[in-house]
């Protein structure tokens, strides 16, 4: 316990985060060339300004870069543990008596802020950004003549018609059994005067049309119930079901409730979930690499071969970054359980750096 507030605790994390730092923005400015290619060509059939697609790259760095955190804390940590390997620092240390398990355990406990920190103040922040992307890129490559959102409220639908527009309310929704309660139907004309409002106490969406239940229809020329009236939509129930919110325009702290509501709608959640116990399973993650960058500096001690040692660890980190997704695409598909497929990438990778630091050890 000592150690952990001792002054070669902090000097070594002190090591460790100016790194850090150093990796993360270069892996940023990395990133912002390539997105930048990428938009530039993806936006040649389109009339996009220069400023949109400075802001459409802004906004997908973050979600980039949460993925990537594991990565960027694994060469962060190498190019600490290399720098104090190559200065000795790393063998003066261990000669007072420090272990390389309690050595190791004042950067795990920094690892384990970043990643706290990742999740309660990134996280949301990436959240609202994605879901900026969303809407700037239906605007500049779909512009689907529908939205549909969820939210605590229930289900919202625009769509919009050659002379009108809709915007549609469900209070309680089920998908599988395409039943809806508490409806209302608010029309407007394209100038944006309103013409009508429809209250259903339930709905059926058909297709092309909205079979409700106990009606009340209030326009500019008075009111009248009905017992059953039918209402035209260009809304399918694929397209409710296709049109959630992406896991990532969620955060981390909205993703349970969220979850929930889906699978009381009868929607498929598999996604949500995984990315919610992913982002608790990436500190494992973030430690597991920590782990493996200290017996890779092993390794260089006794044998001084850096450049070989530097480029073991590049084919490593793309291995296993691979390797996470193809478990977490068999965890989404429901070939094995979500809780299993988030965790086994960051357990094998902990298991295998403790096992080699433990293997190297000097006895």
């Amino acid at each position: 316990m000592w150690y952990l507030i001792s002054t070669i605790n902090r000097y070594i994390s002190r090591n460790f985060l100016f790194w850090f730092g150093i990796i993360f923005l270069t892996v940023s400015l990395i990133i912002s060339l390539f997105e930048m290619i990428e938009l530039t060509r993806r936006t040649m059939q389109h009339d996009v300004p220069l400023p949109a697609l400075l802001q459409l790259a802004f906004l997908k760095l973050p979600k980039i870069l949460d993925e990537l955190l594991p990565s960027i804390t694994f060469f962060a940590a190498l190019g600490c543990f290399l720098r104090l390997a190559q200065s000795q620092n790393f063998v003066v240390i261990l000669s007072f008596g420090i272990s390389r398990l309690q050595f190791l355990s004042g950067i795990s406990l920094v690892v384990v802020a970043l990643g706290i920190a990742n999740i309660l103040v990134l996280d949301p922040v990436k959240a609202a950004l994605c879901s900026r992307i969303v809407v700037l890129e239906e605007k500049i490559f779909h512009k689907k003549a529908y939205s549909i959102s969820f939210n605590d409220n229930g289900l919202w639908l625009r769509e919009k018609f050659d002379n009108s527009q809709n915007i549609i309310h469900a209070k309680h929704f089920n998908i599988l059994k395409k039943h809806f309660s508490n409806v209302i139907v608010f029309q407007f004309s394209k100038t944006g005067e309103f013409l009508r409002r429809v209250d259903a106490e339930t709905a059926v969406l058909n297709d092309k049309t909205w079979e409700m239940h106990k009606v009340n229809i209030v326009d500019n020329s008075g009111q009248k119930n009905l017992k059953n009236h039918s209402e035209p939509t260009t809304i399918t129930m694929e397209q409710i079901q296709q049109s959630t919110a992406p896991p990532e325009t969620i955060s981390f702290l909205q993703m349970p409730e969220f979850i929930q509501m889906l699978e009381s709608s009868g929607l498929d959640a598999s996604s949500y979930s995984m990315l919610w116990h992913t982002q608790i399973a990436k500190i494992g993650m973030m430690i597991g690499f920590v782990l493996l960058a200290a017996s890779f500096c092993l390794l260089s001690t006794r044998h001084k071969s850096f450049s070989l040692i530097i480029g073991i660890s590049i084919i490593f980190a793309f291995l296993m970054h691979f390797f996470e997704h193809i478990v977490h695409a068999y965890g989404v598909a429901h070939k094995i359980p979500i809780l299993a497929a988030a965790w086994i990438p960051p357990l094998v990778t902990l298991a295998s750096g403790y096992w080699l630091t433990v293997l190297l050890d000097d006895r």
